[in-house]
């Protein structure tokens, strides 16, 4: 008996090899990305590129499956890599720290035979969108919020794009949130499964479903969701504005917390102890250093500066001071 010997059985030799040749990026590893990178590991895709910018919290734990107490304030990326491999050594499992921008998803994205959604927010989808459009890499849509999970497989030309669906992403005031609304675990992961499964059904060389698969569990609600018969002026014209938007600092309110997020774009590649230094200096309090994040304080603020030059700042301030503070201290 072989590691994949029941999935042979239903796969067939053929298919199941397959999966070994297999270049996969999972963007995202909060609850859906976790579920999808763990059932990929396991599956024996080939390659696996974990994608992701943010450190384990406490509140993570409640659906995120990879992750444990002992990871708190790790990257999820680094604790990811390091449980799959115990999980299935035999495949490459590569952590990328990073945050998806318009400055990077090329470089970022490019080369994979498939790219999986664990993200929570439309502008990374876009992105990935607009990435599929360029270089026609499948990519697979999936989300989970309160007790509904949504999956939708986008396999370009065969397939609509998102855009063909969803021309712009939604304003963030319409947007329900797991802050806003919270999410039930079993629901991320019947979306992350779901996503899988189709994964496994496109990288093997079968068709993948057509529809866009809505389930309201707490409902028992569920949904196959047609995609529109025509295409989009983005997909049948390669236009993607969203890999062609050049911003360089973006400040915003954190979700459901007091603070501020600062992005740049592209990312950086801060040498963290010489910041240390400085903001020492400058604070007259002790700012702790770790390879991915220095963390501090200032006043009433607790700020984290990350190694790619985002910024978490806690407390009380708008985002334009925010980014005043930023650029005065770190610079752009």
């Amino acid at each position: 008996m072989t590691r994949y010997s029941k999935q042979c059985i239903f796969l067939g030799i053929d298919r199941d090899s397959a999966l070994r040749r297999a270049k996969v990026a999972v963007v995202g590893l909060g609850a859906t990305g976790s579920v999808i990178a763990s059932w990929l590991a396991r599956a024996g895709v080939g390659h696996l590129t974990l994608i992701d910018r943010d450190l384990v919290e406490l509140t993570n734990l409640q659906r995120q499956i990879l992750y444990s107490e002992a990871d708190i304030g790790t990257p999820k990326a680094t604790a990811a890599v390091n449980i799959l491999q115990r999980a299935n050594s035999e495949i490459e499992v590569v952590p990328l720290i990073a945050d998806l921008t318009s400055g990077n998803a090329q470089d970022v994205l490019a080369g994979y035979d498939l790219i999986m959604d664990g993200t929570d927010n439309f502008e990374a989808r876009y992105l990935i969108n607009d990435i599929s459009i360029a270089r026609q890499i499948p990519w697979i849509y999936c989300g989970a919020i309160g007790s509904e999970a949504m999956v939708w497989p986008i396999v370009l030309p065969q397939t609509p794009c998102l855009r063909c669906l969803m021309e712009q992403p939604p304003p963030a005031g319409d947007i329900d949130t797991c802050d806003s609304t919270g999410v039930l675990g079993p629901a991320v992961g019947v979306a992350a499964s779901w996503s899988a499964l189709e994964a496994i059904k496109i990288l093997s060389g079968e068709e993948p479903a057509t529809h866009l698969v809505r389930f309201d569990l707490w409902k028992n609600e569920r949904q196959f969701i047609s995609p529109p018969a025509s295409r989009c002026k983005y997909c049948i014209n390669k236009i993607t504005e969203f890999l062609d938007d050049k911003w360089v600092v973006k400040a915003s309110t954190l979700c459901g917390l007091d603070g501020v997020q600062i992005r740049i774009n592209p990312p950086g590649n801060l040498d963290l102890e010489q910041f240390r230094n400085r903001l020492q200096a400058r604070t007259g309090t002790d700012w702790k250093a770790t390879p991915h994040t220095l963390t501090g304080t200032e006043g009433q603020l607790a700020i984290t500066i990350f190694k790619d030059g985002r910024a978490l700042i806690h407390g009380d301030i708008t985002p334009e001071r925010a980014r005043s503070w930023y650029t005065e201290v770190v610079g752009c």
